[in-house]
């Protein structure tokens, strides 16, 4: 005999099952705009599509974990309608209809455990009794900063260990954070000393520092960052002893007179040119009369110290490198918007360049140049005269193996331009024509009452590296003699 089921015989109501996932995602954090309104760093907001933990406020105000989790269930005798959520936080159950839903789990500390139970609804009205649970530990990552790439000053680059700088140095820094940089709040640095009260705060976005008003002499700079969950960084210093490529002493040098040397020729290791400038100085400022500045292969990583370093001055008298092959080591373009500045904001330049880069100077327009000496070699003897006077004139003392340039100014960016020297009548195998301008001084209109500082360019080395270029007719002093008494 066949056994069928009785239709008579009702069957027993069961209850749904209730299956639950986790996809793990990444942290955010939200902040307020000026009218109060909640915006997040993913550009969401919360929709019909989401389902969302209890703790909003916790959520508006402090880093969270963006969690999404997915359940479904079944139900053998009927359909399931709808589930019943709680975190471990929450004292009641939520109802959602929707089978998945991002939550945003707040960090309080390095490691928070967090449970969320989930149990299916069916259309009966029976709720499964065993709800699907997932234990989640939220562990916070420390935050990491590290000074930005070449933003010290390599040994290579300033042909030795240490680092000298004016009273004004940036650092500049990089951030970052496994749980998002957003959780990044504080920055601290210090200067030589990292005591409780050492340490001054910046927001945590902050990723530089100017410092301002330094005192002369030897500097260590520190500076770490902590998240929203109190975990800190490791340390960051300058210069560190662990980076033998960079820097590893920091000297700030004072400011002394009003006058800046600006040595931009790296190849004279010797210093024998920048030994004949401030033997110079000396004689007509006097030992605390100026300042002098190696700036090396590199300028400083930030403009802000480039121009700050010409700020301290009045005077900036600017030498480049003799040789062709040593010019692409002449860092005077790329000083180009410090410079310009410097010389708007009143501040007299005298600059030599030798092998010109380029055709124009922002700083000195020019008209047309020319090659004086297409073989490469001027012979000594050659004289350039002086408009102002006989007795400035100056004769090249030694051979200049290098070719060198006259040019024409461009008169018309000029409010007052004035002729120092040009090349006398050609004479033999002198390749010129005319009497090219070999030195010139000019000033910009910054406004209606007022003209820029005086910017003057001389194209003919004063200095070699080994000896003195133009001392065929006394020394090359007077030219500088009459700029200071006279021009400066």
């Amino acid at each position: 005999m066949w056994e069928y089921d009785d239709p008579s015989k009702l069957i027993e109501a069961s209850s749904p099952e209730t299956y639950l996932s986790l996809v793990a995602v990444d942290t955010i954090y939200s902040t307020t705009d000026s009218l109060g309104n909640i915006v997040y760093a993913i550009d969401e907001e919360p929709g019909p599509d989401y389902v969302w933990d209890t703790l909003t406020q916790a959520f508006a105000t402090i880093t969270s974990s963006r969690q999404e989790l997915h359940w479904w269930g079944q139900d053998p005798d009927g359909d399931v309608i709808g589930y019943e959520y709680k975190w471990s936080s929450d004292s009641v159950w939520s109802y959602t209809n929707l089978e998945s839903g991002v939550f945003y789990v707040p960090i309080r500390s390095e490691l928070d455990i967090f449970s969320f139970e989930v149990k299916a609804v069916d259309n009966d009205g029976n709720v499964d009794p065993t709800p699907s649970k997932l234990t989640m530990p939220i562990k916070n990552s420390s935050p990491e900063i590290a000074f930005r790439y070449l933003s010290n000053p390599l040994v290579a680059d300033i042909g030795g260990d240490t680092s000298f700088t004016f009273p004004t140095r940036t650092f500049v820094w990089d951030l970052y954070d496994q749980d998002g940089n957003e959780t990044i709040t504080d920055i601290f640095y210090a200067i030589d000393d990292t005591c409780d009260t050492c340490w001054q705060r910046l927001d945590g976005d902050a990723t530089s520092i100017t410092l301002v008003g330094l005192e002369p002499g030897n500097h260590t700079f520190f500076v770490k960052c902590k998240d929203i969950a109190g975990a800190e960084s490791s340390t960051s210093m300058f210069p560190d002893s662990t980076r033998p490529s960079d820097a590893q002493i920091w000297i700030v040098k004072p400011v002394l007179g009003d006058v800046l040397i600006v040595d931009d020729y790296p190849l004279d290791n010797s210093n024998n040119a920048l030994g004949w400038y401030t033997g110079m100085m000396d004689t007509l400022l006097g030992q605390e009369g100026y300042s002098y500045w190696e700036i090396g292969d590199e300028l400083p990583y930030s403009s802000t110290d480039v121009s700050s370093n010409l700020n301290y001055f009045k005077t900036v008298i600017w030498y480049a490198a003799y040789n062709n092959t040593a010019a692409a080591n002449d860092t005077y373009n790329r000083a180009e918007a410090s410079l310009v500045n410097f010389i708007m904001g009143g501040g007299n330049l005298f600059i030599n360049p030798i092998d010109f880069e380029d055709t124009t100077f922002t700083w000195f327009p020019l008209d047309s140049i020319t090659t004086l000496n297409p073989s490469g070699r001027m012979l000594t003897g050659k004289v350039l005269k002086s408009p102002i006077g006989e007795d400035l004139d100056l004769i090249v003392s030694h051979l200049i193996a290098v070719k060198v340039k006259g040019f024409w100014p461009d008169e018309s960016e000029f409010e007052e331009i004035t002729e120092l020297y040009h090349m006398a009548d050609p004479e033999g195998n002198d390749s010129w024509t005319g009497n090219p301008t070999v030195c010139s001084m000019g000033q910009y209109r910054v406004s209606p009452v007022q003209l820029s500082g005086k910017v003057v360019m001389m194209t003919l080395p004063l200095h070699d590296g080994y000896r003195p270029k133009l001392q065929g007719n006394g020394s090359a002093i007077k030219l500088f003699q009459y700029l200071f008494d006279n021009e400066f």
